[in-house]
């Protein structure tokens, strides 16, 4: 028979086990490019303890525009990284920083933060 404290420990390890399962495979947001006049694609972008929104959905075929604002003060929030695409930008805290993709092709591209720790995805889609 478990004691008190045992019980407190597995339910804690339980809950713990739970968090952690729900930050890595819990529900993402997700969003749609705003177009804007000129044909370019905006998304707004917030570096908070990860990316909101971590899934992004704009048009193949078009440039796009990121705005991306870092709020985080953490050191591994610092770079934004889309590695497939070339693209490595330090994150200033509290100011915006706009980066300009070329049009992409069809498919998925992972952005991450320079330690890989931050992970969100643009999505290009026809």
């Amino acid at each position: 028979m478990l004691d008190t404290t045992e019980v407190m420990v597995v339910a804690s390890s339980l809950v713990a086990a739970a968090g952690t399962a729900l930050f890595f495979f819990g529900p993402r947001q997700r969003t749609r490019a705003k177009s804007e006049t000129g044909g370019t694609q905006q998304v707004d972008l917030m570096v908070d303890g990860g990316y909101r929104p971590d899934r992004i959905v704009v048009r193949a075929g078009m440039p796009v525009k990121l705005n991306v604002l870092r709020t985080d003060r953490s050191a591994c929030s610092e770079q934004f990284v889309l590695g497939d695409l070339g693209v490595s930008r330090t994150l200033p805290t509290g100011r915006v920083v706009s980066i300009d993709l070329p049009a992409l092709k069809e498919g998925a591209y992972d952005f991450t933060c320079g330690m890989n720790m931050l992970r969100g995805r643009l999505i290009a889609e026809a």
